[in-house]
């Protein structure tokens, strides 16, 4: 089975949204394990602003099919108007946590 593997990264600003939107994405079976790190200190333009923030990261751990519905899920469950989504391919993984992540999200891309 040829599985392509994705990271797909968001932020939320505090744990308690980091952990809701992890576990809705991982009981969709959009992803296999979302994991959060954080408090980060985040510093952006925001509408002409400079503004500085804490926030929680979320590594969702994925399958590339999934890539679409996963942006889509985000952009509608996340707080943020315009939520950061990045999509970066896994080029290596074991031969053991590929085929555990498959078997995770089998039953959505099915």
């Amino acid at each position: 089975m040829t599985t392509e593997i994705v990271e797909v990264t968001t932020t939320v600003d505090s744990e308690q949204a980091a952990t809701t939107l992890a576990k809705l994405i991982v009981a969709a079976r959009l992803a296999a394990c979302v994991q959060i790190n954080g408090p980060l200190h985040s510093i952006y333009r925001w509408q002409g602003e400079i503004c500085e923030a804490q926030e929680w990261r979320c590594t969702i751990k994925s399958l590339a099919i999934t890539v679409p519905q996963l942006i889509d899920f985000i952009n509608d469950k996340h707080p943020y108007d315009v939520p950061e989504i990045l999509v970066t391919q896994v080029h290596a993984s074991s031969e053991a946590y590929a085929q555990w992540l498959a078997e995770q999200v089998a039953r959505r891309t099915n």
